[in-house]
């Protein structure tokens, strides 16, 4: 694999004085302890990253293998949104896409549940693979020189580039048909990639049951017990601190089964948030609960997202479509992501869990609302 001879150097002894790069010392070579990471063998270095996979219109016979119910991944690349399914990245976990001025990774780590996307550019790094090694379970990337990337640490561990941080992309993680019929041009990511993968099989039998505690690759503690720990979460980082909103809960907190959404409000980092969740696209997404320079929290009414400060509706993507805010915008976090709790946990150890009693407020708001100028066509504003 490329760079493997540099990082089956970097990692052949925890006690080693050499196998220096240009004449530096293994420990300037890595800031992760070399006792932290975990040797996979050849069930992990046998995993093939794709470079620029076929991606195909809607109902074209080799897409038939994700169904509407099944996650993706969901990005916006050279001006076209594209969806990859979790199908495809339980045996690639890595996909690389390129065209002159963009590079991004999509990443999806299927032992610890966690989807990630990195522009690879600001750090001057090529095409990533699959390692051999896993940190907390988790995928580790590695590009040409041998460098270690944990996946949620998102910045190099080990290797020449040690230190370098990789820049996140916002993405969005939910059903097919969801994302379909948010973008109803989508292209997904093909079955033909020229490997003879059943994409259709989940190959890690029940692993992923939420209140399975086996795992594939030792932790460097105790499994965090405030969730069952293949639950999955949408962990939020804001600065130094960070909050889990367990799915399972915000599905619960609908309350009613005809009713598809649900909202969480808190503050992390000082900074307000709102969650959204929806039960359809069995997903949820994480904005910045500001719009219009005003501050917003946000309820449930007549199973539609309404903010409480002026009673504009807001959809799933964070876009006022009725009442004084109409067209505004909810800045998506890009540090927000899905991933097993135990593995959140692992890399946010003080992280604290969202639950309906969390403590929240905000400062009260004391400036004058902006209306929009003219007249509002209600009518064309509703959907």
């Amino acid at each position: 694999m490329p760079g493997g001879r540099t990082a089956a150097c970097l990692l052949a002894t925890v006690s080693a004085a050499g196998c220096s790069n240009g004449g530096t010392g293994l420990g300037a070579l890595c800031s992760t302890p070399l006792s932290e990471f975990f040797d996979g063998g050849f069930e992990r270095s046998s995993i093939p990253a794709l470079d620029n996979p076929r991606f195909s219109p809607l109902f074209a016979p080799d897409i038939i293998y994700a169904g509407g119910f099944e996650h993706v991944i969901g990005i916006r690349f050279n001006g076209q949104w594209l969806a990859i399914p979790h199908k495809l990245l339980w045996h690639h976990e890595v996909v690389n896409l390129e065209v002159p001025g963009e590079h991004l990774t999509v990443t999806y780590s299927p032992l610890t549940g966690s989807s990630l996307v990195f522009d690879r550019l600001p750090a001057a790094v090529g095409a990533f693979d699959v390692s051999q090694y896993v940190l907390e379970t988790n995928l580790v990337l590695e590009d040409a020189s041998g460098t270690l990337w944990p996946q949620m640490a998102s910045v190099a561990g080990c290797g020449p580039m040690d230190g370098v941080e990789l820049t996140r992309v916002p993405h969005q993680e939910m059903t097919l048909g969801a994302w379909v019929t948010i973008h109803d041009d989508t292209r997904v990511a093909s079955s033909a990639t020229g490997f003879d993968f059943l994409y259709n099989l989940y190959p890690y039998g029940n692993y992923d049951q939420p209140s399975n505690t086996s795992l594939r690759f030792p932790l460097s503690g105790a499994v965090d017990t405030r969730l069952p720990p293949k639950g999955p979460v949408l962990g939020v980082q804001m600065g130094d601190e960070s909050m889990a909103f367990s799915i399972a809960d915000l599905d619960a907190l609908r309350g009613q089964v005809n009713v598809a959404v649900s909202v969480a409000n808190a503050v992390v980092g000082g900074e307000p948030i709102a969650v959204f969740y929806n039960a359809v696209a069995q997903g949820a997404l994480a904005y910045r609960a500001q719009a219009n320079g005003q501050r917003l929290t946000f309820s449930v009414s007549d199973g539609m997202r309404v903010d409480d400060q002026t009673g504009t509706v807001w959809d799933f993507q964070g876009e006022a479509f009725e009442g004084p805010l109409t067209g505004e915008r909810l800045e998506p976090i890009t540090d927000a992501y899905v991933a097993f709790w135990f593995a959140w946990a692992a890399f946010h150890p003080d992280a604290a869990v969202w639950t309906t009693s969390t403590p929240f407020s905000i400062a009260p708001w004391t400036e004058p609302l902006g209306l929009p100028e003219g007249p509002i066509d209600w009518e064309l504003s509703r959907r």
